[in-house]
């Protein structure tokens, strides 16, 4: 299974549900971890930063979000801004490594749901959710994809872990 954010819901939502593209951006790859980066758009960095009226993000810039489990970098500009763990509102549990942290943006499930007895139930339920397009992955979670593949790879890597 791949581990990127998006790839198991791009696989499962209804047609017309858009998934984070992998397009080429002007910094192709993590300038921490290496990882091949995702675009995401200006306008969605400035809605996961804090205070982005104080940072220089234009709606023209370049933005990338790196999907590397445990990298610091989440955001990577064009003209080599840097957008890290702290600097944003609701930084995920598989960048931080806080169990209380989100996995999941549209339902509220942590690392440390994904990790109880119940979180194969917490998956079910954001895939019957994402099937019947009661997301908005797109909008609210910092990859601007899907958060199944991330939830996978997060219970994987600490159950690996332990």
């Amino acid at each position: 299974m791949n581990d990127e954010p998006g790839d198991q819901c791009c696989r499962i939502a209804p047609d017309g549900q858009t998934c984070a593209e992998e397009r080429p951006t002007e910094q192709s790859t993590c300038p921490d971890c290496g990882k091949r980066l995702r675009r995401v758009s200006a306008a969605h960095v400035m809605h996961q930063v804090r205070s982005p009226s104080g940072r220089d993000i234009k709606s023209t810039d370049s933005m990338a979000f790196c999907p590397s489990h445990g990298c610091a970098v989440v955001y990577v500009g064009g003209g080599g801004e840097r957008f890290e763990t702290g600097d944003l509102r609701r930084p995920p549990a598989y960048k931080t490594g806080v169990e209380s942290d989100l996995l999941c943006y549209c339902f509220d499930v942590s690392g440390a749901d994904a990790l109880s007895p119940g979180g194969d139930a917490f998956v079910s339920f954001i895939s019957d959710r994402v099937r019947d397009g009661d997301c908005a992955c797109d909008v609210l979670n910092p990859s601007a994809g899907c958060c199944l593949g991330s939830i996978a790879t997060y219970r994987k890597t600490r159950a690996a872990g332990s």
